[in-house]
């Protein structure tokens, strides 16, 4: 019987422990939360793993139901330039100040790059994402207009040239 308070008793102060340390080291502000320096493993392995998994669970399943209308990019495009293209970039079109400054850094979204199903890449954009620069755009945009970004994100890798320069000239102008 002694034995198996010994191991319920050891067992309890494990658990204890393992939640404290963690604690008590965030309270000691050692953590150095700075954008410029790299994040730890943990931090590098656990975050994109709940993230993950958070986002899968809430995101709706369908696809984006405007798919390729020209019409349709041509709005994604508007609202993509004004507001993803400073961090998210493009292909052609250089990386702005404010880019090289993120951590973690925003990911590529062209084509290839970008395997995201259509309802996450929706959810993301609509609901952000915690602890990144991403805001909610759900608060500024409604859904459909949320969906002709989706659209347009999976027209990326087909960029017209107009398309480019009009991207690269937008964040020439934020460079200044």
């Amino acid at each position: 019987m002694k034995n198996k308070w010994m191991i319920l008793t050891g067992f309890a102060a494990g658990v204890l422990v393992s939640g404290l340390v963690p604690i008590l080291i965030l309270m000691t502000g050692a953590m150095n939360v700075g954008a410029d320096v790299k994040p730890g493993l943990i931090e590098r392995t656990l975050a994109p793993w709940a993230r993950d998994l958070s986002v899968k669970r809430h995101a709706p399943k369908e696809k984006d139901p405007y798919g390729s209308d020209p019409a349709v990019i041509a709005v994604g495009f508007d609202h993509y330039r004004k507001n993803c293209v400073m961090c998210h970039g493009a292909p052609g079109v250089a990386d702005t100040e404010v880019a090289k400054g993120l951590n973690p850094r925003a990911p590529s979204l062209a084509k290839g790059e970008d395997e995201t199903p259509d309802g996450e890449l929706f959810w993301v954009i609509k609901h952000g994402l915690r602890m990144t620069p991403l805001p909610a755009f759900g608060s500024t945009h409604t859904d459909e207009e949320i969906w002709k970004i989706v659209a347009f994100v999976r027209h990326l890798s087909d960029l017209t040239s107009q398309e480019r320069d009009s991207l690269r000239a937008a964040n020439s102008v934020r460079d200044r």
